[in-house]
């Protein structure tokens, strides 16, 4: 039986990752496949967002620059020759990643989710639970946008959702910690979704460069293993074969703040293992945009060509 565990670290840069050296990341990284890329967007001198749901906004209309992530370049390599016009926020981040397509398509091109096309573009557990019925499907964050708007939908099996803003990222986290913990190890989800939110909270009041960001990473790192603990404790563990998916949804600049265009705020990761059986390999460019096609298949489920994915199943 095919198990899918999809974990997002909203704002992680992964030159952070390389430099802490998180041992659960660092292991996935060395056992499974793993790449990074620039996503195909961002705002040319972009206004700070100051949270993962809050958008400060340009002195100049809505803030959105039509020139895409190059300014002068025209279209992106790996976005099928288009121009995307988006800020490198948790919206078009977060949605890319559920959606598997980019924010022309989804129509999510800042936190303000104007212009979202979830039911042209549903989540990878949604489309995963129409395509199979007997599938049981599971997500769980603290950014309460993602629920509000539909980003991962309401046909999924169990979806909780904590508020970040009223009761603060890091004690999210923790309680985000545990009731995943429970759930993998008691319940019997095919495909889930965990996110934590702690590392973008601490970089936009402090930067991705200090020693709280640090820390942040570090407890994100160690939850992580606790959750490929209690998967690995299931009772049915042995006639299980588990894919992980670790990623983020945008970068920070050394301040702290995304939006814009430098490689510090494009740069994402996408880690695919399979839980103890070792396959390492480098990935050329993963996107966002490949982790719904990198569930889907892993959970024997048919992409059809009608959906206009932009991603691709790695690994």
């Amino acid at each position: 039986m095919n198990k899918v565990l999809v974990v997002g670290m909203d704002g992680l840069r992964v030159d952070r990752v390389h430099a802490v050296r998180p041992p659960v990341l660092i292991g996935l990284m060395s056992s499974g496949v793993y790449g990074t890329s620039r996503l195909p967007y961002g705002e040319t001198a972009a206004p700070k967002t100051e949270s993962p749901g809050e958008i400060v906004e340009s002195a100049e209309g809505d803030g959105r620059d039509t020139g895409g992530p190059e300014a002068e370049g025209g279209p992106v390599a790996g976005t099928g020759g288009r121009r995307i016009t988006a800020r490198t926020d948790s919206g078009p981040g977060w949605s890319s990643i559920a959606t598997g397509v980019w924010p022309d398509k989804h129509g999510v091109a800042d936190n303000g989710f104007a212009g979202a096309d979830y039911a042209t573009y549903p989540d990878f557990l949604t489309r995963a639970k129409r395509a199979d019925p007997s599938l049981t499907t599971y997500a769980i964050f603290s950014w309460a946008a993602l629920a509000e708007h539909g980003a991962f939908g309401t046909e999924i099996d169990e979806r909780v959702v904590y508020d970040g803003y009223a009761d603060g990222f890091g004690a999210c986290d923790k309680k985000i910690a545990d009731a995943a913990e429970r759930h993998l190890l008691h319940e019997n989800p095919d495909a889930s979704f965990v996110y934590f939110g702690d590392t973008d909270e601490i970089a936009h009041d402090l930067g991705p460069l200090c020693e709280e960001y640090t820390a942040a990473l570090l407890l994100q790192d160690e939850v992580l293993g606790r959750l490929l603990t209690s998967v690995r404790g299931r009772p049915s563990y042995a006639e299980e074969r588990w894919t992980v998916v670790v990623t983020t949804d945008h970068g920070h600049v050394d301040a702290g703040g995304h939006g814009g265009t430098s490689d510090e705020e494009r740069t994402v990761f996408v880690i695919v293992a399979e839980l103890d059986r070792d396959r390492p390999a480098a990935l050329e460019e993963p996107r966002l945009v490949d982790v719904a096609p990198t569930v889907l298949q892993r959970l024997g489920v048919t992409i059809d060509p009608s959906w206009g994915l932009d991603g691709r199943p790695l690994g």
